[in-house]
């Protein structure tokens, strides 16, 4: 029964993936083909010019119809509050700088990407294949996982805009219809991002347990002193995490504005429901605050699903570090090995994988929760900022 379950599971995660890759080249946002011949992909010019075609013609139907996509009550809203609608328009230029940057950079740097998807993939044939990987159960989740929160923010669009909208027209279906494909594009740049990061985690996975076999052998038999492995896993360590670092210098714009438009989203709206209720003085419905819920909650889990992913990676790199430690209890190892050991335990301790973001700060479970704190005084002092203007409103 377990056995079925997790077969099934497996194709589902592969279901995740394929869809993935063929919605990216739908949006023109994975502008490579696949050589079969040399097992490689190739940037091509004609995906490349297609993506910057079409995105560019949903950002003007977008920018279009953006007008029959707004709510009477926001409307309503911007009119009692003049300091509402000017975040709004702040956000709205947040959104469209974080969606032009993220569609550049990821032609821009199509070429790098490009190298280090075939990099992965020369690694994958020569060297991870032959590995069983049924039971790394973090890869399948976390790839389901990304899956989910993407299917649950389309979703959250339509419910939002079509449940405050009650003037149903053409120009509110091809309003939403554009925003929602935008929007698509870019949940799957970052996750292209996160399935990046997912293959060099489960990569690193791998050595983890090779090491970790190689010590219960020898720990077991007595006569074994020597492996030739060690240096091998070592190069592939060391491969990962150059290229672990290629990938964050090419996503590092798009995924620290991705963040910062989920963290802003979250502060606006609840500010928006303290006005819709201290200064228009209106009831918040059980429709309307379930609305209100549900966009806050998956917004929260995709912002911790990137927090989470980095976290996932950095706790595999650390392991590899304590896992060499265990060689230090076993006596009468060969000297090349221990000086191999030694190299390896070496560059782990001081070359360790991080996500750090422009240099200034790195992505982890500590630091997303100072992000959430941060939002939280973020929002307390929005409210103080106003509250004049919210208790004016109000009488």
């Amino acid at each position: 029964m377990l056995r079925a379950h997790r077969s099934w599971y497996r194709k589902f995660v592969e279901l995740n993936l394929w869809a993935t890759l063929y919605s990216s080249w739908l949006l023109g946002l994975f502008p490579f083909v696949y050589i079969s011949r040399t097992r490689r992909i190739k940037r091509s010019g004609w995906l490349v010019g297609y993506g910057i075609a079409f995105n560019v013609l949903l950002l003007w139907l977008a920018m279009n119809y953006y007008e029959a996509t707004q709510s009477q009550a926001k409307e309503e809203l911007f009119t009692r509050n003049p300091l509402a609608e000017q975040i709004n328009v702040l956000h709205n230029g947040l959104l469209l700088l974080t969606v032009f940057v993220m569609y550049f950079r990821n032609w821009w740097m199509s070429d790098e990407l490009g190298k280090i998807l075939n990099v992965l993939l020369e690694l994958h044939d020569h060297h991870f294949r032959r590995y069983d990987t049924s039971d790394c159960y973090n890869f399948d989740n976390y790839i389901v996982y990304k899956g989910v929160c993407t299917m649950l923010e389309l979703i959250s669009i339509i419910w939002i805009i079509f449940g405050l909208s009650p003037r149903y027209n053409i120009g509110l279906l091809v309003g939403v219809l554009s925003i929602m494909v935008i929007q698509l594009g870019v949940f799957m740049v970052t996750t292209h991002f996160h399935i990046c990061v997912m293959f060099v985690y489960r990569s690193i996975w791998i050595i983890n347990r090779e090491l970790l076999q190689l010590v219960n052998r020898l720990t077991i038999d007595k006569q074994v002193t020597k492996s030739s492995r060690i240096p091998k896993l070592f190069d592939l360590y060391r491969r990962l995490l150059e290229l672990n670092r290629r990938i964050v210098g090419v996503y590092d714009y798009q995924i620290t504005l991705f963040i910062v438009s989920l963290l802003t989203v979250n502060v606006i709206s609840i500010f928006y429901i303290l006005v819709y209720v201290v200064s228009l003085r209106k009831a918040v419905t059980f429709y309307m605050f379930l609305n209100f819920l549900q966009a806050l909650s998956i917004n929260i889990s995709d912002f911790w699903l990137n927090i989470a992913l980095c976290d996932l990676a950095v706790s595999a790199n650390r392991s590899t570090a304590a896992i060499l430690k265990l060689f230090n209890d076993i006596p009468q190892l060969d000297k090349q090995l221990e000086r191999n050991l030694n190299d390896f335990a070496l560059f782990s301790s001081h070359r360790r994988l991080t996500f750090n973001h422009f240099g200034m700060f790195d992505v982890h479970n500590a630091m997303g929760f100072r992000m959430v704190i941060a939002c939280t005084l973020y929002m307390l002092y929005l409210v103080q900022f106003d509250y004049v203007n919210l208790m004016r409103t109000s009488t």
